[in-house]
């Protein structure tokens, strides 16, 4: 029964007892009428109920989790399980963020999907329907107030939440007679060059396949792991989309590549290739969020070989939401589709996920060893628009643009793009703030 129903029926209770308390005798068939009053319409709110719970209809959910094909068939036929009459079919995208877009703008969206470019606070309204309905607050989902719309309605939830860190192969460490975790960035090179010795590749990128570098150059991610919870808030108050902070992060990676530290093959290291690698210990590190991990172990890696530890120097370990979900407004079954947005936030599609509902209990080791090195988590204020407007503008590929910077061999070229990006994000700023 929902809070609705629950409300309507205590204001009717109430009314009865009220009556019942002051009549006197000459009342009684007041009373009788009022409590058969209770008794009708609670007959009709279980009814209704039950039309309610009688879902139907056929909805798609987008997901890039190609890893997890076969445990969401099973998911979905789950929650079908539960909800006889309905459909429910996942489609794993492996370039979701470049097909979402297009089949948004061809009219083809898939009923539940997430948050892709140019998506934002302000356009909200125009991809997703309001959820503010949803039977959930601010005390039970975490970062809950980051999905709403500029014009104050709820569109969006993460499913998860997840802490950013340097993922690495123990076995390999011991390998290449490392004992200790880096904790700065000179600890840091000095660990790559014992691992290259040893014949194992220091660090990798999977650079073929351009999203994994994410964490190495968002600016959310680099300015909280640099103490500063503004996160990309902090760009739209400054002419610097690339300041000391964010080359201080992009520089790591483009010495890592000079000396010969990252994949050999660097423009065919792609993704399967490099987890299998990693958990084999053939590769020792990848900094990305605390979603990871398992997945070296569902390869075959000992669990005990895998850990995490904080980006060596880092002042903050980043806290963030995961994948900002909503239904679009052109779903033909919104109820449908809030009701299995409903289960995934109440059942973690996986066992390693950390999920974004407070009253989920969370066990995960990996995330236990990285909170042990004392490093605090630092969650972002919520963000507005005007970051990703002046982006959209510049027509800006971060992660694009990196691994230009990373691969450009010769300096002065590679500070020539910083200066030309740095440019058209002024200019284009302007635009946007006062």
């Amino acid at each position: 029964m929902n809070k609705k129903h629950i409300a309507l029926l205590l204001s009717l209770v109430l009314t009865a007892g009220t009556i019942s308390g002051c009549g006197q005798s000459t009342e009684g068939a007041e009373v009788s009428s009022a409590s058969d009053t209770v008794s009708e319409t609670s007959g009709d709110l279980a009814e209704t109920e039950q039309k309610e719970e009688a879902l139907s209809g056929k909805i798609s959910v987008a997901s890039n989790r190609t890893d997890l094909e076969e445990r969401l068939a099973e998911y979905a036929q789950e929650f079908m399980d539960l909800h006889p009459g309905t459909t429910v079919e996942f489609e794993t995208i492996k370039e979701y963020d470049d097909v979402i877009p297009t089949r948004i703008a061809g009219g083809e969206a898939p009923d539940l999907f997430y948050v892709v470019d140019p998506i934002n606070q302000d356009t909200y309204k125009d991809y997703f329907l309001p959820i503010d309905d949803l039977d959930f607050t601010a005390d039970d989902i975490l970062f809950y107030e980051n999905g709403r719309g500029t014009d104050g309605n709820l569109y969006v939830l993460p499913l998860t939440v997840s802490y950013c860190g340097m993922v690495y192969n123990k076995a390999a460490f011991a390998a290449a007679g490392v004992n200790e975790i880096p904790k700065t960035v000179d600890e840091f090179y000095d660990v790559c060059k014992k691992l290259d010795a040893a014949g194992i590749t220091p660090v990798g990128t999977a650079f073929k396949d351009i999203w994994p570098i994410y964490a190495w150059c968002g600016w959310g991610e680099v300015t909280l792991t640099a103490g500063d919870n503004r996160g990309e808030n902090k760009f739209a108050q400054q002419d610097e989309i690339y300041d000391d902070v964010m080359l201080a992060s992009m520089d790591i990676v483009r010495n890592l590549y000079k000396k010969g530290w990252l994949e050999d093959d660097i423009m065919s290291a792609n993704w399967d290739q490099f987890k299998l690698d990693l958990a084999q210990g053939k590769t020792a590190m990848h900094y990305s969020e605390t979603w990871l991990p398992a997945q070296f172990v569902e390869l075959g890696a000992d669990p005990e070989d895998i850990g995490m530890f904080p980006f060596p120097g880092a002042k903050n370990i980043k806290a963030g939401a995961g994948k900002q979900w909503g239904i679009s407004k052109d779903t033909e079954n919104p109820e449908l589709a809030k009701a299995f947005l409903t289960y995934m936030l109440n059942n973690p599609v996986a066992d390693t996920d950390i999920p974004s509902n407070k009253n989920i209990e969370v066990n995960d080791p990996f995330v236990a060893e990285l909170l042990s090195y004392g490093i605090e988590p630092l969650e972002p204020i919520v963000g507005d628009a005007t970051f990703s407007n002046i982006k959209n503008d510049i027509e800006l590929d971060g992660q694009k643009f990196f691994l230009t910077y990373v691969m450009e061999e010769s300096d002065e070229k590679a500070a020539e793009l910083i200066a030309d990006w740095n440019a058209k994000w002024a200019k284009a700023r302007a635009n946007y703030v006062n």
